[in-house]
């Protein structure tokens, strides 16, 4: 028998050992029974230890394709293989060889998983929708950045209340599929009126329960008070993993969106997605020795971006339509990594610089954020190679970003950058060395000190950086490797 084999034949043998017994007596430590589904309502009761060898299947099944693991999670495809034993499981002729037992069960299950993984990958495509805030205006035209949709609340509705839709919830909470279209819309002509009058302000009648008043339910609920929506269109991916990345991308388009603005970070105080907001906004106290009570403000109260007029904003979101070409072709890699992109090495170095001014931007803690800024430079340096003192080759470092600076920018080190003299040589000692590598390396003796002067810098710095470096790929579309845009000539 093959290894796999080996932890089927334990399976079986565990559950045979079990049989007759109460499902009480299997728990061995757990507070609940570990129940198994077998496809026709019934249940199989398991042990721990059936549950443990089935999380060794699922590893070794895994370990055959690698690319399964940028669609699936192991926690999903664990979940999917446990699926796929109960029905096999459940034909066991227990009078049977176990050998033979055994090797059926396992073809089972294999070929199970592999049409588990087939409709997953050509037919499991989602489109996720989250509601955000975006702009001050309500009715900016919808627009994209790759696979990720912004558009006003009421074009979305409007789009899905006119999508085909070919399947249907059936009884038991069965998903039943059909040849041809079984309905106008994803969204209901009733659901879509009421949600527009609720939308309006209007006080509705509560709806008898039905799977229809519950959509309207949960949509008014996802897109809460927020403007805009913002749609993900995500590859087939095992349970929750297309969900986690459709949130990542989101994440990536609202830092391209926020490049908009030259304070990025004030603009993604004000871009959200509703699905993340945290308390945005709250009070503090603070008392005085001398008994005075003290109301302070801790958060941000934007609920979207800086003011921008109208006419300004959609000439701005033309210019910046090379950025966010570019950065759509990064955020659909990222998601589809084997055939989001034709130029993998550049987008993967774009998603990570955009991820990191992300989290830069979002960031609370001063010292934490020129880390973050830092790195969004130090990632879009990929394929720079300078000497060092010694004649060895090396990459990144401060002599990196400040050629990432001359190159994008066209600064010199010798330039003076800041209002109180500092070169750009200066500046990037500064934000890098005593900002970040003394704050990794925990060796900042002056963390207490205000460094939000610094932040900015390295903010302002890093947004330079991506905007122009995503300028220069969209102006290059040839080029599909990063040390192409480190030579004059593009060779």
């Amino acid at each position: 028998m093959t290894d796999l084999h080996e932890l089927v034949k334990g399976i079986i043998e565990d559950i045979r050992k079990h049989q007759g017994t109460s499902p009480s007596s299997r728990c061995e430590g757990d507070n609940f029974p570990r129940i198994i589904g077998t496809g026709d309502g019934g249940q199989i009761h398991v042990s721990r230890k059936v549950d443990e060898l089935i999380a060794d299947v699922s590893r070794k099944i895994m370990a055959r394709d690698t690319t399964l693991k940028s669609r699936f999670s192991v926690k999903d495809f664990t979940a999917m293989v446990r699926r796929d034993f109960g029905p096999a499981l459940a034909t066991i002729d227990w009078d049977q060889d176990i050998v033979q037992s055994t090797i059926r069960v396992s073809s089972d299950v294999e070929e199970a998983v592999a049409r588990d993984i087939d409709w997953t990958l050509k037919k499991g495509e989602l489109e996720y929708a989250f509601g955000c805030t975006l702009f001050s205006y309500d009715d900016i035209p919808p627009f994209e950045i790759g696979p990720v949709r912004f558009e006003p609340r009421v074009d979305w509705l409007d789009r899905k209340a006119s999508d085909d839709r070919w399947a249907r919830v059936g009884p038991g909470g069965r998903i039943e599929r059909f040849s041809e279209k079984i309905a106008d819309g994803m969204i209901s002509k009733i659901t879509h009126r009421r949600i527009l009058r609720t939308w309006k302000g209007e006080k509705l009648k509560r709806r008898m329960p039905s799977a229809d008043a519950h959509d309207e339910k949960v949509i008014l609920e996802a897109i809460g008070d927020c403007q805009y929506v913002c749609s993900v269109n995500v590859p087939g991916f095992g349970g929750d993993t297309g969900q986690h990345k459709a949130v990542l991308a989101a994440r990536l388009a609202q830092a391209t969106v926020s490049l908009i603005w030259e304070n990025s970070s004030m603009a993604l105080d004000g871009i959200s997605l509703l699905a993340e907001r945290k308390r945005p906004y709250g009070r503090t106290l603070a008392f005085t020795t001398e008994g005075l009570m003290l109301a302070n403000g801790l958060g941000a109260k934007r609920l979207h971006a800086p003011w921008v007029d109208k006419e300004e904003l959609a000439e701005i979101i033309n210019d910046f339509s090379g950025c966010f070409t570019v950065a759509g072709e990064a955020i659909a890699a990222y998601l589809d990594p084997d055939g989001g992109s034709e130029r993998p090495a550049l987008m993967n170095a774009i998603v990570h610089a955009l991820l990191w001014f992300y989290e830069g931007c979002r960031e609370t803690v001063d010292q934490i954020a020129i880390v973050k800024f830092s790195s969004a430079m130090e990632v879009l340096t990929e394929g720079f190679v300078w000497k060092a003192g010694n004649g060895k080759k090396q990459k990144g470092g401060q002599p990196a970003i400040r050629e990432l600076l001359k190159i994008n920018l066209g600064i010199d080190e010798d330039n003076v950058i800041t209002r109180d003299g500092k070169t750009a040589k200066e500046v990037v000692e500064l934000i890098y060395s005593a900002g970040r590598n003394r704050m990794i390396h925990g060796e900042n003796k002056a963390l207490g000190n205000d460094w939000s002067i610094e932040r900015a810098i390295a903010e302002k710095l890093s947004r330079y950086s991506l905007v122009t470096h995503l300028g220069r790929v969209s102006e290059n579309p040839l080029f599909d490797n990063p040390k192409q845009l480190w030579q004059k000539d593009g060779g």
